[in-house]
């Protein structure tokens, strides 16, 4: 199991990035590419560059942990924490927003895929041992 790891870090580091880059720096863009406009309201705008900005040091935190091989369990807790936390926020938006597009709808499948993965990884990874941190493959 523990063969899956560091390129799992990769992958997760590269949407994390991306995204964080994505509602950073280019909120707009992000938005037309699932056919919708952002709304052009500053209380939003910060709310999403600022998020964005969380996922951006987090996947920069992903990515040093899988270069250099060591915090690695902490590199898949924060990645599962990031990713379910996004999909446990979609569930509840849900409840109070209705059913997402199909584009919501596969982006909160991507979350959750993302998020499991991570903790199953961390589980597997520390249950493999005894007692010491995982070891980067």
């Amino acid at each position: 199991m523990t063969k899956f790891i560091k390129p799992f870090l990769f992958l997760s580091s590269a949407v994390l990035l991306l995204v964080g880059l994505m509602l950073s720096f280019a909120p707009d863009v992000m938005y037309a590419s699932s056919g919708h406009s952002l709304p052009d309201m500053t209380l939003l705008r910060s709310d999403l560059r600022s998020g964005g900005m969380v996922l951006l040091v987090c996947g920069l935190f992903v990515l040093w942990s899988a270069l250099r091989g060591s915090r690695i369990e902490l590199a898949l807790l924060l990645s599962a924490l990031a990713y379910l936390g996004y999909g446990l926020g979609r569930v509840v938006s849900l409840g109070f927003d209705g059913a997402p597009d199909t584009t919501l709808a596969t982006v909160m499948a991507i979350e959750w895929v993302l998020g499991l993965t991570a903790l199953v990884l961390l589980w597997r990874g520390k249950g493999a041992g005894n007692g010491t941190p995982m070891a980067a493959n």
